[in-house]
């Protein structure tokens, strides 16, 4: 409702993984270089963790965005309880008969033929696994078993793993010991620092105006801080935050959000952003691991 005010194209603060406002971060650009590295080189694995609304959702939308016109890429949306229902999803989605009476090495004899094609045609097949914490292990070697089609000089299929940070707990566990193995790159999303905080908000003004030059709302440094002070940097906190307060600046008439602005918002919302615990330690930088893990070392 308030886009005619401050001449925006587009809702610049939804909680959607849309590619046009995807902002390269420090850690945000490295997930997004190891996923386009690992496809492109057809590598493997390759694997992304971050916590609830650091933007993984968003790094795939964007690597699909980019890589879609050279490689056919397969989403896999939700967990599997067992291997078999996992594999039949994949010959569903790439438009392979999957028969009542069909069994396993049947319908894995169907996939390699499909991923040989595909090969052939330059489009490899990607595995893009989103939520992939919520697979349960079968489901998790049976990805791993795929991952050993290939030809005498490249993989069949590449797998892209994302999920929250359980999942890269879970690749230290002696039963995933093979699949950890097959990790080519590991990268984990860290929240945005205070200066990403205000590039982030930023660009994704810029993004949604009319006229990108000329930005009809602004947030004053100030009022960045507070925003970065009441979420710790996590991108979907940010994007409800600043949607509340442009809502406010509208109905102020105004063009500036201030940091009073920002703490009227956040008393407002619930659960009350200010007094919410959202310094929790798993959303706090952290050094426990690597930035950019090789060769299966998560």
């Amino acid at each position: 409702m308030y886009h005619e005010f401050f001449q925006l194209e587009v809702a610049p603060f939804e909680n959607t993984p849309d590619p046009r406002f995807f902002y390269a971060s420090e850690h945000h650009r490295e997930a997004l270089a190891a996923i386009e590295y690992t496809i492109r080189m057809r590598k493997g694995f390759v694997l992304i963790t971050g916590d609830i609304g650091s933007g993984k959702t968003t790094v795939s939308r964007t690597m699909v965005d980019r890589c879609s016109d050279h490689a056919h890429i397969v989403q896999i949306l939700h967990g599997h309880l067992d291997g078999a229902s996992l594999l039949r999803q994949v010959l569903r989605s790439l438009d392979l008969p999957v028969r009542k009476n069909d069994d396993h090495a049947r319908l894995l004899e169907r996939l390699r033929q499909k991923l040989l094609d595909q090969i052939y045609q330059g489009r490899p097949v990607v595995l893009l696994v989103d939520e992939a914490q919520t697979l349960c292990d079968e489901a998790l070697e049976e990805l791993r078993l795929l991952s050993n089609f290939d030809t005498a000089t490249e993989k069949l299929i590449q797998v892209v793993l994302i999920g929250q940070p359980e999942l890269r707990d879970r690749m230290r566990s002696s039963r995933l010991a093979a699949l950890r193995q097959r990790i080519v790159l590991a990268k984990q999303l860290r929240p945005l620092s205070s200066s990403e905080t205000a590039g982030y908000i930023s660009h994704r003004l810029r993004a949604a105006s009319q006229d990108r030059e000329q930005v009809q709302v602004r947030f004053s440094p100030e009022a960045v801080q507070e925003i970065h002070r009441s979420t710790t940097g996590i991108p979907r906190l940010i994007n409800t935050v600043c949607d509340n307060c442009l809502l406010l600046a509208f109905v102020r008439e105004v063009r500036e959000v201030t940091p009073a602005m920002v703490r009227r918002g956040l008393e407002d919302m619930v659960p009350n952003f200010a007094d919410a615990p959202w310094s929790a330690p798993s959303l706090a930088p952290a050094t426990v691991h690597p930035q950019l893990s090789l060769a299966g070392s998560v």
